[in-house]
């Protein structure tokens, strides 16, 4: 009886993946086109990669979602997610059903049309874009392989990636199946990055083949965004180019914030009237303590490396580098001006992070201050309301630096303080607040967090605005 059960039950099943079949074959037939199921694998669950992966999870694709740790893994798949980052856990959660999470590198490869690598570079040895875990990724990739497959590359790589990676992951396979490798490069912000993989302002693919450029195009058929197919070096270049724009465009207007405070401009007004072109935009206007984080430093170095390597000067990119890495310095002659001696003072640095609402701390603008500061043999009282204990771990353990638990423990306890990112917690604070939790309430702003006009208490002071 119970073999009779089983062997109705497989029929049944049979029967309903059989009607399924049906129906897809009917879908194709009507729409005069065939229609491909493509199996989708996001190599690297780091920020880049789970966005991708739930991006496309969320577009309705079916979604693998490979990474070696496991406990990652494990964390993941119960959908917890461990990025501050807005909407990242909502859509996963709305998503879930499409994506499935695995360390296992078989099950992930296995068959897969398209393989996204999204594994994290870093800087190393003074190299700006080490490619060693990359490469290993690929390796291990290589060993799974069993069809002919697209390879897209998301992590930022320098040109020429991609033809490189294609001899060497067809090396690996004994050129037993065709491997195309296209640059699909990322333009991800923090605070910002599910918006701006859903949204995207535009979707840039480097492709040398019809069968990549037809899978790329489909996949992203359902995006509402400008589909831009060149050839993989241009692609590559697209990201590089992007952000040295970027970092031009901060260190341009830093640095007229300096002539603002020589000449007695107010460099939000300057901002405002230089934005309002359209030729230039609103966008990246704002003064202040300079950039960090983990691309622009980066990114700018290895633009600048690729030019050298040519025999080409990028004069203009290199003098924005070096202005950037004087902006610390800026924002202590600043207080320095305002203040006469600041030796032995307690000051409050508020902004941990390179951004706010973040735990990123790489290359954090407030490494240099503090160091600065300590220099001028100043005291330290930090805080961020989320990176204090990464940007702690890496900061040299000194006596002058102590670490507040809440805003207000910060600035009741240090003779001014100095804001260095856009932290939420920070723009909420009132006129009210600051003069009750300070003795002598003066700030100097390095990030444009707080509106002076609405600071009539407080010693309010930027690089290139008027004081009030």
């Amino acid at each position: 009886m119970t073999r009779i059960v089983s062997i109705c039950k497989r029929f049944t099943i049979a029967v309903a993946i059989l009607q399924i079949f049906k129906k897809y074959e009917k879908i194709k037939k009507n729409i005069g086109m065939d229609v491909t199921l493509l199996k989708l694998t996001v190599v690297g669950m780091g920020f880049v990669g789970l966005v991708t992966a739930i991006g496309f999870a969320s577009k309705g694709n079916q979604v693998f979602a490979l990474d070696s740790d496991k406990k990652k893994i494990v964390a993941l798949r119960k959908n917890e997610v461990n990025t501050i980052e807005p909407k990242l856990e909502e859509t996963l959660l709305a998503s879930e059903a499409n994506i499935r999470f695995t360390a296992e590198t078989r099950d992930a490869i296995y068959g897969a049309d398209l393989i996204f690598i999204c594994t994290e570079t870093s800087e190393k040895d003074n190299d700006p874009c080490d490619m060693t875990t990359f490469y290993q990724t690929l390796k291990d990739i290589c060993r799974f392989i069993q069809n002919d497959v697209t390879v897209v590359i998301r992590s930022t790589v320098p040109v020429g990636t991609c033809q490189e990676v294609k001899d060497y992951m067809m090396t690996l396979t004994n050129k037993k199946y065709k491997i195309d490798v296209v640059s699909n490069p990322e333009f991800l912000a923090q605070g910002t990055a599910m918006k701006d993989m859903l949204n995207p302002a535009r979707i840039v693919i480097g492709v040398s083949s019809r069968d990549a450029y037809n899978k790329l195009k489909e996949l992203y058929s359902n995006f509402n965004a400008p589909l831009l197919f060149v050839s993989q070096e241009s692609a590559e270049l697209i990201k590089y180019a992007s952000n040295g724009y970027l970092a031009v465009k901060l260190s341009y207007i830093n640095e007229l914030a300096d002539l603002c405070d020589a000449i007695g401009a107010d460099i939000q007004e300057v901002s405002v009237g230089i934005g309002l072109d359209p030729r230039i935009g609103n966008k990246y206007m704002s003064s202040g303590i300079g950039y960090g984080g983990p691309s622009l430093p980066l990114d700018t170095k290895v633009l600048s490396i690729l030019a050298k390597n040519n025999d080409i000067d990028l004069t203009i990119l290199d003098a924005a580098v070096s202005a950037n890495e004087r902006r610390p310095h800026a924002m202590i002659e600043k207080m320095k001006k305002e203040l006469g001696s600041i030796s032995g003072m307690r000051f409050a640095v508020l902004g941990l992070s390179y951004k706010g609402n973040t735990i990123d701390i790489r290359r954090s603008p407030a490494f240099k201050v503090i160091e600065e500061l300590i220099k001028e043999d100043c005291r330290i009282i930090a805080y961020d309301s989320v990176a204090t204990t990464p940007f702690r771990k890496k900061m040299k353990s000194d006596q002058r630096i102590a670490y507040a638990n809440t805003l207000d423990e910060a600035l009741k306890t240090c003779d001014a303080a100095i804001f260095l990112n856009d932290c939420e917690e920070f723009k909420k604070l009132t006129n009210d607040e600051i003069i009750e939790y300070m003795k002598k309430p003066i700030v100097f702003d390095g990030k444009g967090v707080l509106n002076p006009y609405q600071l009539k208490d407080v010693k309010y002071y930027a690089i290139g605005k008027k004081s009030q």
